[in-house]
């Protein structure tokens, strides 16, 4: 996710024993005062795009994408959802579920704690090391298997005569287990981008816990190197493919579909419903691939072009809000797209509906008769 933080001001560790500092020890007298870590204001118009983006269509979007892609999990583990292509679906919904929960801190972080500020330290530790790791690499995850989910496709569809050596049950599983681990290794040295430092604030006497950038790493040139690298692998080059074999994979339906027509003189009722199923999957693959390049195109430019001079102008704040809400959204509505142009997923998600109403409509029954029976039962 693209989250933005406040570059270091000052970058020397204190001598201090931080975990004794938490665990409440007397030794304080020599920490730094907080404001040798002066916090920037925040101009009005900035925090008002700020809490309209991150305090009001953000949580919209998480509550709606969690909601879906729980009903992702829950349609797509039906006993009829077993080929090949749900295993990535469902690899992509579980990586969309927790990109998503991770947007959470960070929502909570920019309107609450954009000066990287708290109590404890437990809390600045892990906005400092997990949340962005975490975050990126769920994200990550989420774009390989919707690359992997296309690339399976494009070869069932495109050379089917290859599909059952390259699109194996078996190859599909290995290939979800060997991505998450690829992509947590890979976007690693997220892990060290920040550290944390202990101060006493000057007007209360309190303790704070201050995030603060490493510079020494921020400003590598191989960390530029590095960073750019990763959007190319994880943005750029998977919204390019994404495109590319989504065009192959309609035009091959449409040629196939033609072929067909052209074989068959008359036009069943069966067949119309085909056709018209097949127009559906036309509109879910190119949609799928348009929302993904739309939504993630503006995070690339986000990720790689972030100046701390900015950090207070109005134009950037609304371009950082506008690519976190759109790189959210394509994770929130993966569930409605496949509900409105699959007829196969929906018709599965109200069986599934109508059988989770049936049986606790009848677990319900079952135990009010058994109830009366104890009630009516003499002595």
């Amino acid at each position: 996710m693209g989250l933005v933080t406040t570059p270091s001001l000052l970058t020397n560790l204190i001598p201090t024993d931080l975990y004794d500092l938490h665990e409440g020890s007397d030794n304080t007298s020599d920490l730094l005062d907080c404001d040798r870590y002066p916090a920037t204001p925040t101009p009005r118009d900035v925090y008002q795009v700020k809490f309209v983006a991150y305090g009001v269509v953000m949580p919209v979007l998480v509550c709606v994408g969690v909601l879906g892609d729980l009903l992702n999990l829950v349609v797509l583990t039906r006993p009829n959802m077993t080929g090949v292509a749900y295993v990535y679906m469902r690899g992509y919904a579980a990586a969309s579920l927790f990109a998503l929960l991770c947007a959470i801190p960070f929502t909570h972080r920019v309107l609450a704690h954009e000066q990287g500020r708290w109590a404890s330290y437990l809390v600045a530790a892990f906005h400092a090391h997990v949340v962005l790791y975490f975050g990126n690499s769920c994200i990550g995850i989420g774009v390989v298997m919707l690359l992997a989910l296309t690339v399976e496709r494009f070869i069932s569809v495109c050379y089917p005569a290859q599909a059952r050596n390259l699109c194996g049950g078996r190859r599909a599983y290995v290939t979800v287990c060997v991505i998450p681990v690829t992509t947590f290794v890979l976007n690693s040295p997220y892990l060290f981008l920040a550290h944390v430092v202990t101060c006493r604030s000057s007007e209360t006497g309190a303790l704070l816990h201050l995030k603060q950038q490493n510079t020494w790493l921020v400003e590598a040139w191989w960390f530029q190197g590095y960073k750019w690298m990763l959007e190319v692998v994880f943005k750029l080059l998977p919204a390019l493919v994404l495109v590319f074999l989504n065009i192959r994979i309609i035009r091959t339906y449409k040629a196939v579909c033609e072929k067909r027509r052209k074989m068959t003189n008359k036009v069943s009722g069966e067949q119309r419903r085909q056709y018209a199923e097949e127009s559906r999957l036309m509109f879910l693959l190119g949609g799928t691939s348009t929302l993904f390049f739309v939504c993630m195109t503006p995070m690339i430019l986000l990720s790689v072009t972030i100046h701390h001079a900015w950090a207070t102008s109005l134009a950037f704040e609304v371009f950082r809000a506008t690519a976190n809400v759109l790189e959210v959204t394509n994770f929130a509505v993966t569930f409605y797209i496949y509900c409105v142009f699959s007829k196969d997923f929906r018709e599965t998600f109200l069986r599934t509906l109508r059988s989770a109403k049936e049986n606790s409509v009848g677990a319900s029954f079952l135990g009010s008769v058994s109830g009366l029976k104890e009630a009516i039962r003499p002595p």
